[in-house]
């Protein structure tokens, strides 16, 4: 029996009979081991959202899925078939998620087929109210839906009027873009003008490549209005936009007639070496121009301080190849010093030698 007295306490017991009470305790004066639990428990939360979340997503493609499979075959029969497709009696069979996964369908098949079919699949379009929808988020919905609906119009090419998307569609880059596409692909009367003053008009940001794209779809049959837009507002324009236009007039050289390419040689005194050089490549295509080639110092881009304005200037003279510009150019070659320019330079010279890119004005034997 033990001897303790009645009330006692065993110390020696005690570390062991509330090991729980004293975890709870360490962690609850423990701030760092507090931040810990509460982390795993956040962490492990998210992943069982996610995960969740994922499996529902999956499921919804496969759905998706199974709905296209059953709509392609009715889709192709009606648009295929000799009788009229009735889109309008057959979207009135179809339940919310069938119309949805239909417009799916119908945005992948434009984007693939021209001509009579399109026209057909426009049809389909309206039945499904496509269009009306598209015009009224080009009014008044948000940036977004806007770009959602403008990529709507230009696969049915059925742009708004120029008017309409100057007073919407001008808030991004972006947005200008798609817009002056819809215009394009909806051939509009105006989508030279239209098309230009959505691109470039009042904007100083660049273009992203599909805007640059675009733009030269838009000005490819006749750039000189964008030249005149150029001539007034360049200056304004950052350099990397102003770049952009000079490679769209290096390209258009062909037919552009007698614009006003005054812009171009102001671009050849910018600050913005890349400007220079883009400047310097577009003048090769029109060296033939006496009122060009006379308002060029050749002698000030042989000695720009940079190796390569340098060489883009020894290329350009070796596309004139006539005497004058190939005299030119075998001086700055025997001055030059930068490896890299000496090798444009003596390929320029080498390319002559193999027959001249061009054969207006040469005086060149």
């Amino acid at each position: 029996m033990s001897s303790d007295p009645p009330g006692s306490v065993d110390v020696t017991a005690a570390p062991f009979a509330a090991p729980a009470g004293r975890l709870g305790t360490a962690i609850r004066s423990d701030p760092v081991l507090v931040a810990g639990v509460c982390l795993a428990a956040l962490l492990a939360a998210v992943a069982i959202v996610t995960v969740g979340r994922s499996i529902r997503a999956d499921r919804r493609r496969k759905r998706r899925a199974a709905v296209a499979d059953d709509l392609r075959p009715a889709l192709l029969d009606r648009l295929y078939g000799p009788d009229d497709p009735d889109w309008s009696g057959w979207v009135s069979t179809l339940s919310r998620r069938e119309r949805s996964v239909l417009e799916s369908l119908l945005e992948d098949y434009l984007r693939e087929l021209e001509g009579a079919d399109a026209e057909t699949l426009a049809g389909l379009a309206g039945a499904l109210g496509i269009d009306e929808r598209a015009r009224r988020h080009v009014r008044t919905g948000d940036r977004y839906e806007r770009l959602h609906a403008l990529t709507w119009l230009a696969l049915l090419e059925d742009a708004p009027p120029p008017a309409v998307l100057d007073a919407h569609c001008t808030g991004t880059p972006q947005e200008r873009a798609v817009a002056a596409r819809a215009l394009y692909r909806s051939d509009h009367a105006d989508v030279t003008t239209a098309g230009v003053d959505l691109l470039v008009g009042d904007l100083s940001e660049p273009l992203s490549v599909f805007g640059v794209d675009t733009l030269y779809r838009v000005v490819r049959s006749d750039p000189s209005y964008l030249f005149e837009r150029a001539a007034a507002d360049a200056e304004t324009w950052a350099p990397a936009l102003r770049e952009q236009v000079l490679l769209i007039a290096r390209h258009a050289n062909t037919v552009v007639g007698d614009a006003d390419l005054s812009w171009v040689v102001r671009s050849l005194s910018s600050p913005e070496e890349r400007t220079r050089i883009e400047a310097i490549r577009t003048l090769g295509g029109y060296g033939w121009r006496e009122s060009i080639r006379d308002r060029i110092d050749v002698a000030a881009l042989c000695s720009d301080p940079s190796p390569a304005v340098r060489a883009a200037t020894y290329r350009t003279l070796g596309e004139w190849s006539d005497g004058e510009a190939l005299a030119s150019l075998r001086s700055a070659a025997a001055a030059e010093s930068e490896p890299r320019a000496q090798v444009a330079a003596a390929e320029a010279l080498v390319d002559h030698r193999r027959g001249p890119a061009s054969t207006r004005r040469s005086t060149d034997s």
